[in-house]
């Protein structure tokens, strides 16, 4: 086991390294064009000091267009579903004698009642790979944003005229996540189990966008590259990756009631912010999840139910409510089928404000949207079928696939999970 997540290690490593410039660095030059060095400024300037008179700061203030995006990205990562935290065959003590009280492989994804047992020990690693497609349900390939002057006169927004140009940028983002998680649960007592999960996470960005001017009226001192070749249109691209530990996972499970059919446990999980997120490695913030699990048996088929609260105290991250239903199922003596719905729901407004449209006053009231991603909470429901497949040597195979249901966050079309553990 230990060789086996070294080498997974090792792969990942070798996919990327850390460069100087960091991914949130590499995303924000996709908006840059010019040679500025800040977003969405001009670098032709024909009728004063317009150069600056575009950049999302100062235009649309702290909570603009990038930030949400960039805070679209953690969340993303925030909500990576952990691996089940007990798995294979689990037993509990009836009169001084171990008596097993499953007998399948267990879920991927959701929890079940049973712990491992005293001095027991389940070790495993598992690669994820998603291919982020869409964020609240537009593609990254597609993305439009409208970007306002700075209201720079009359108190009315138009006036000078020029104030009603708008820059519209339209992107073609392809943003990539390997995440080798290893893990290890130990059974404390015969009811009480304790975990840590250690995620190293590559990170890669590969981006293009497209820029134009759309004037209110001609001529217009926003024009794109230099004096002597200026231009209402302009283009930029990003490239780069990065590689490290992400946010390491700790928790705690307790069994409350077991038998035979059925049995209740709670756990705890906290996440810590270990991950680089200027590197969009990590959350750069800690959560905090608390489950109670239902779970029960009937023969070779198992159901599950999984109801808690994630608290997620961190300024740009909305605390949810979290559940996940589903069974897994014996179906030969070596393959389990694992199946379930996974769910995650905000409470409260999005902390991710996503400014939705500018009011011209002049020289006729207008409004104009600025982006078509829609002002939503970031609800999510996937859907996860697996199989759990014994091997020779005591190990166990997974191979999983998460689909999304719903158009929350910043999704990929899927989420395919492989894996090995074994339980000591």
């Amino acid at each position: 086991m230990r060789r086996l997540v070294a080498i997974a290690g090792l792969f990942v490593a070798s996919q990327g390294t850390l460069e100087a410039q960091s991914l949130s660095e590499k995303f924000t030059d996709l908006f840059t064009f010019g040679d500025c060095g800040e977003p969405l400024c001009l670098s032709v300037e024909l009728a004063g000091q317009h150069g600056f008179h575009y950049i999302p700061s100062v235009t649309q203030g702290e909570d603009h267009l990038l930030q949400f995006l960039a805070g679209s990205i953690a969340k993303g990562i925030a909500s990576l579903p952990f691996t089940s935290a007990s798995s294979g065959v689990t037993y509990r003590v009836v009169d001084g004698e171990l008596v097993a009280s499953s007998i399948s492989a267990g879920a991927i994804f959701g929890e079940r009642s049973q712990t491992l047992g005293r001095g027991r020990l389940l070790a495993g690693f598992s690669v994820n790979s998603m291919r982020m497609d869409n964020v609240r349900g537009v593609p990254l390939r597609d993305l439009t944003f409208q970007f306002a002057h700075q209201n720079v006169a009359a108190a009315e927004m138009g006036d000078p005229l020029f104030e009603n140009d708008i820059i519209e940028v339209r992107t073609n983002i392809d943003f990539h996540m390997l995440v080798t998680s290893a893990y290890v649960s130990y059974g404390v007592l015969d009811n009480l189990d304790v975990g840590v999960l250690v995620p190293l996470v590559r990170a890669s960005l590969d981006g293009s966008s497209e820029a134009q001017v759309l004037p209110f009226s001609r001529p217009t001192p926003h024009l794109f590259g230099t004096v002597e070749n200026p231009s209402e249109f302009a283009d930029a691209s990003s490239k780069g990756s990065a590689f490290g530990i992400g946010d390491i996972g700790i928790r705690v499970k307790a069994n409350l009631f077991q038998r035979d059919a059925i049995g209740f446990a709670i756990a705890a999980e906290a996440r810590l912010p270990t991950g680089d997120s200027a590197n969009f490695l990590g959350s750069g913030q800690t959560s905090v999840r608390a489950l109670g699990i239902l779970s029960g048996r009937s023969g070779s088929f198992s159901p599950h139910l999984n109801a808690g609260v994630a608290i997620r105290p961190g300024s740009n991250q909305n605390s949810s409510l979290l559940g996940t239903a589903g069974f897994d199922h014996l179906l030969s003596e070596r393959v389990t089928l694992a199946v379930d719905l996974i769910g995650d729901y905000e409470l409260g407004d999005s902390r991710l404000p996503l400014p939705q449209y500018i009011v011209f006053d002049s020289p006729a009231r207008r409004r104009v949207r600025l982006t078509d991603v829609p002002d939503q909470n970031d609800n999510i429901l996937d859907a996860s079928v697996g199989l759990k497949m014994q091997m020779p040597g005591d190990l166990r195979g997974v191979a999983n696939l998460l689909v999304p249901l719903s158009e929350g966050g910043l999704r990929p079309r899927y989420l395919w999970t492989f894996g090995l553990e074994r339980t000591f």
